[in-house]
This record gives C-alpha cells, sequence and structure tokens, in this order.
C-alpha cells in the first residue's frame, strides 16, 4: 500500500539530518510519491538541502517531491507531518549561554538555553493549530521532555517526541557479548532520564551477566579509555547509578543523572574516562569538531554534483524512527517503537496524565497506544523521578505563566547555585541579551 503524505521539516538547513529523512524516505515504499517542505531560516543552507534531497531521490529513482522556503506558516500549511529539528540560534547562542552562566559561577552552564528552545515549539505547535490542526508534530530538538510536555497542555496538537537514547541497551548488550537477536529491554522514564527496568537474553534476565561483568571486566574496560570522545553507557559513572538506583541508566541518561559527577573536570574525568566524558570542556568540543567535520563533508557532496549522494547516504533504513512511524500512522503496519508521549491513561500510573514519559509505543493506523509499564522502584521514584519532573515542571509552568519568580527558583534549585545573588546576576544578563528578545518578553522585560 502507498499513501503520499506531505511532510513539513523546520529546521531543515541540518543536511545531515535532512538527507537522512529523504534516504529514510526512499526506502519506504508506502510513502512514495510523498511531499517533502524544507524550511529553515538560512537560505544558502536550505538551498543546499533542497538540492541533496532532489539528486538523492533521483539517483535512487524514488517518487518524491520537494519544495523549500524561508517561511514557517508557508511551509506548515496542508502538512500531515511537521518535524521540528531547529535549534534557536544554532550551536552559537547555546554556546554563549552557556558561557555566559560560567561566567557567573555555573560550570559548564546553567541550561537556561532550554527556555528559549521550549518556548520556539509552542511557537510552531500554535501555528499548527491555525495551518495544519490535524498534523502530527514530530519533536527530535531537545528538550524534548519538557518541550513535548508544554506543547501537549497547551494545544491541542498530537505531539510525539523521539529520541535515539533508549539505543543505548545494545551497547550494553554488546560489551556483555550478548547476540542482539536474542536481546530485550523495556526503559521507561522521561526522555535523557529512562532506566532499564527489564533486561533479557533469550528470556531469562540478563541483569545478573552485567553484574558478572562489573565484577570481573569493569575495571579493565575503564583502563582503556574512551573510544571516540566519550564512554557515557559503560562508564563509571554509568554503573555507579546502577548500583545506587538499582536500574541500569540507559543512553543520556547517565550524563544527565547526578550533581555528584559533574562538579568539575577531574571529578568527571574520574567517573567518565580520561576526556571527562561527553559534556566536559574538552568532550564537548571534540563532538562540536565532528560535527562540523560532517557538515563539511555533507557540503563538500553537496556541492561536488560528480558525486553520488546515495554513497554518502546509503539506500539503507536508519536507526531514525521517523519515517517508519509515519509509515505505520498513515499505512497501518502496526510495530512497537520508542515514543515520547502525553501519559495518556496513565502508562506510569505513578505520573499525572498530562506528563510526557517515554515508554514504547504500538504505532498503527490507530494511532499510538503507550505499553503500560509497572510501577519504578521506590528508590528510582523518590531518588531520581521526582526530582528530575520537579525540574521540568518549573521549565514548563515558567513558560506558561511568564512569571519570571519561577525562572529564578529554576536557577536557585541548581546545586551550581552558591547564591541568591548569583543566580539573580545570571538571570538579569540573561534576559537582558538582545539575542533572547522573544523569550525575556515572555517574562515582562521590553
Amino acid at each position: 500500500m502507498k499513501t503520499p503524505v506531505k511532510i513539513t521539516i523546520i529546521g531543515a538547513g541540518s543536511a545531515q539530518f535532512s538527507a537522512g529523512i529523504i534516504r529514510d524516505l526512499c526506502v519506504n515504499p508506502g510513502l512514495h510519491g510523498s511531499h517533502v517542505t524544507f524550511m529553515d531560516i538560512d537560505a544558502h543552507r536550505l538551498d543546499m538541502v533542497s538540492r541533496l534531497a532532489e539528486r538523492l531521490a533521483a539517483e535512487l529513482q524514488t517518487p518524491l517531491t520537494f519544495s523549500k522556503t524561508l517561511n514557517r506558516v508557508e511551509a506548515l500549511k496542508g502538512a500531515d507531518f511537521v518535524i521540528n529539528t531547529a535549534q534557536v540560534g544554532g550551536h552559537d547562542w547555546t554556546e554563549a549561554q552557556r558561557s555566559m552562566a560560567e561566567r557567573h559561577g555555573y560550570y559548564r552552564g546553567a541550561r537556561l538555553h532550554d527556555f528559549p528552545q521550549a518556548a520556539f515549539f509552542l511557537d510552531v505547535a500554535r501555528d499548527m493549530e491555525k495551518y495544519c490542526q490535524n498534523a502530527w508534530l514530530i519533536q527530535s530538538a531537545n528538550p524534548v521532555f519538557e518541550g513535548c510536555t508544554l506543547m501537549a497542555r497547551e494545544t491541542k496538537i498530537k505531539v510525539l517526541g523521539l529520541c535515539h537514547g533508549h539505543y543505548g541497551y545494545r551497547e550494553v548488550a554488546r560489551e556483555l557479548g550478548l547476540d542482539l537477536e536474542y536481546v530485550s529491554a523495556r526503559m521507561p522514564g522521561f526522555n535523557h532520564w529512562i532506566w532499564m527496568t527489564d533486561f533479557r537474553y533469550k528470556g531469562e534476565d540478563a541483569y545478573p551477566l552485567l553484574d558478572e561483568w562489573i565484577a570481573t571486566k569493569a575495571e579493565a574496560h575503564w583502563a582503556k579509555g574512551p573510544r571516540g570522545f566519550a564512554d557515557n553507557q559503560m562508564s563509571r559513572a554509568a554503573i555507579h547509578q546502577y548500583q545506587i538506583f538499582g536500574k541500569m541508566p540507559i543512553g543520556d541518561t547517565p550524563r544527565m543523572v547526578g550533581w555528584w559527577y559533574h562538579t568539575d573536570l577531574e571529578t568527571k574525568k574520574r567517573w567518565y574516562g580520561n576526556l571527562g566524558g561527553f559534556d566536559s570542556e574538552i568532550g564537548w568540543q571534540m563532538y562540536l569538531e565532528k560535527m562540523n567535520e560532517n557538515v563539511a563533508k555533507v557540503e563538500q557532496v553537496a556541492l561536488d554534483e560528480s558525486r553520488k549522494v546515495s554513497d554518502t547516504f546509503k539506500p539503507v533504513q536508519s536507526d531514525e524512527q521517523i519515517v517508519p512511524i509515519i509509515n505505520a500512522l498513515v499505512n497501518d503496519v502496526a510495530g512497537l517503537y520508542q515514543v515520547n508521549i502525553p501519559n495518556q491513561g496513565q502508562i506510569i500510573k505513578q505520573f499525572p496524565e498530562d506528563l510526557v514519559i517515554e515508554c514504547q509505543g504500538l504505532v498503527s493506523g490507530a494511532g499510538i497506544r503507550g505499553i503500560s509499564e509497572p510501577p519504578f522502584p521506590p528508590k528510582i521514584m523518590a531518588a531520581a523521578m521526582i526530582p528530575r519532573w520537579h525540574r521540568a515542571e518549573l521549565v514548563v509552568k515558567a513558560l506558561q505563566t511568564g512569571d519570571r519568580d519561577i525562572l529564578l527558583h529554576y536557577l536557585l534549585e541548581s546545586h551550581r547555585t552558591r547564591s541568591l545573588e548569583q543566580a539573580e546576576g545570571l538571570l538579569a544578563e540573561w534576559l537582558d541579551d538582545p539575542r533572547n528578545l522573544e523569550v525575556a518578553r515572555l517574562f515582562g522585560v521590553k
């Protein structure tokens, strides 16, 4: 069965992401004939992405059509699916906000960049209510947890958040020497805050295999140092979190949980290896450099029309869930996926229905139905989930109400805050920055 749809990508100037989506569309025949609209505020990158997409579809002889626009409203009109991958101000503004916080004593930042991001998400969702109210919004840019919760509470748009973090269970399995064909795992929670509540190999509990690895091989693994710029999933921090919380943290969770792993560079090195992990000043710079290298490679392909785009974007379905989920929804191809959706029907009974949670979801022509999860163990609930929920509520409530005091409370909750004056100083500078004008207006700053 083939069902053409209109897919709009907001922030489409990310050539690697957008071309990857087109490749996935090319290898999913059920969506052939679809139209993709690329929207970005950078005309040069928009032109490059559009040309890449056209060439890739032609090489793979796929019936897809494309358009491009700098106008968000134009892009949204008539869309069936909207993929939001935009980063407000790009990496430059995100890094500027990190540096601003560091000047006020917040080592590696205070995550204030989540506020302009989530505010932008809500603007997109509200525009969708006007111009494509029946479309699905697929949120791939962060913060997925706070942003999706805000949009689900404030609009009637169908909101779906997607992330790669759950694939971390594969890294655990590979390190244990397990055949992935026989591995299963359940990883509910909040985005970037998920826990492997069930882990099986050939139908048997696989946690004893992890315990054996910790006892006999972990120290040797850590002594080898990280592969690439970070060792996250099997880091000393991840294993310590397993030991003190009772379940293995998965994906980005080991780098997000626990302020005590991140007090300074030396502490980071102790827990994440000699580079200090993905989020250290060393690891993050290596990540940015690698990302820029990948962008440069894609741009070379885009500029050199003698090269085949399909040599870079192989015609094989990627690990991205976006296109398979779209296909499942429009062509009723039922499948299980890891999704971030409102907790309607209390998929996880310890949380309210208007909170977006991450869980397994059955996706089909009937929509997305979250698979019910057993309650979290008391230790994880009290020490990890409730505190994370609290921080998310501060972000959401601040943007819902425009109450500057809630912004201040958000900073005061940080373990890097040493005084009220420190938090007030950062907040004043951040709201006064002209690059932050849209968010500042939400909080009464003119």
